[in-house]
């Protein structure tokens, strides 16, 4: 009976790693088979990248500045780039583009411009920054390992969210075909409650260092989601990326404020 319960959720927790990272896994997308939506599991997909690109907490001799950049690339290599590609595309589509037909259109062009670059690096730079500086403030304390890695968790967890809210909220718009549409699912009240059981957990963990984080968070969706119904009317699976990315950032930049 318990396998039959919890079947469904795995499945779709299957999916969901299937689709957000590069883990190798065997699934069967037979949509006969019953299964929780795949977007239900972002934050707890945030939570296995974390953990695994969490590696270099256990070598403390590094210094905080080598054991950030490798945070930071095991998690880009376990996830693809998914989410950073996804902001460069909606940097070049939503700045560059003159209306909503045009930004849409440069959203789906694989090359490269000006404002991707740009974007990227502003994003990565301020990471690794902010993530040293948290690892320099943990290290202080006698619970350096454990501090950090909950802190790990709630970015990646966390930030993963944002982009559900958005998905929930507003519509879905694309220029042609999207390989984001298939994963497009508004959540009902339980399904809601499989998407923020970490993030209740990690609150519970440690509540000062994540109140201000939400609150940052809430302003920011309310404030991306007008932007983005100005530009385009609605979202598309880069956009979500985008949101995704810049979370990570505010989260970042919450923590080190409270630390500080």
């Amino acid at each position: 009976m318990t396998v039959t319960i919890f079947n469904p959720h795995w499945q779709g927790f299957k999916r969901s790693l299937v689709t957000y990272t590069r883990i190798p896994l065997t699934v069967d997308w037979d949509d006969t088979i019953k299964h929780t939506p795949a977007v239900c599991f972002l934050s707890w997909v945030g939570i296995v990248v974390a953990l695994l690109s969490a590696w270099p907490l256990w070598f403390e001799g590094l210094p905080a500045t080598i054991q950030a950049i490798f945070m930071l690339l095991t998690a880009v290599l376990l996830t693809g780039g998914f989410h950073e590609d996804g902001l460069m595309d909606a940097c070049d589509g939503l700045v560059g583009g003159w209306d909503k037909e045009q930004r849409l259109k440069i959203m789906k062009d694989s090359r490269i411009g000006s404002y991707a670059a740009l974007s990227i690096w502003f994003a990565l730079m301020l990471k690794w920054l902010l993530l040293t500086q948290i690892l320099l403030s943990f290290a202080s304390n006698s619970a350096h390992y454990g501090s950090a890695l909950i802190a790990w968790i709630a970015v990646h967890s966390v930030s993963r969210m944002t982009p559900l809210v958005v998905m929930n909220t507003m519509e879905y718009v694309s220029a042609g075909g999207s390989k984001a549409s298939s994963m497009i699912a508004r959540l009902d009240a339980p399904q809601w409650g499989v998407a923020l059981l970490p993030c209740v957990l990690l609150l519970l963990l440690d509540f000062s260092y994540l109140i201000k984080a939400v609150l940052v968070l809430a302003l920011f969706t309310f404030g991306a989601r007008r932007y983005l119904r100005k530009r385009i009317d609605g979202y598309n699976g880069d956009a979500l990326g985008a949101v995704e990315q810049i979370s990570e950032v505010l989260l970042l930049l919450c923590f080190m404020d409270a630390l500080a």
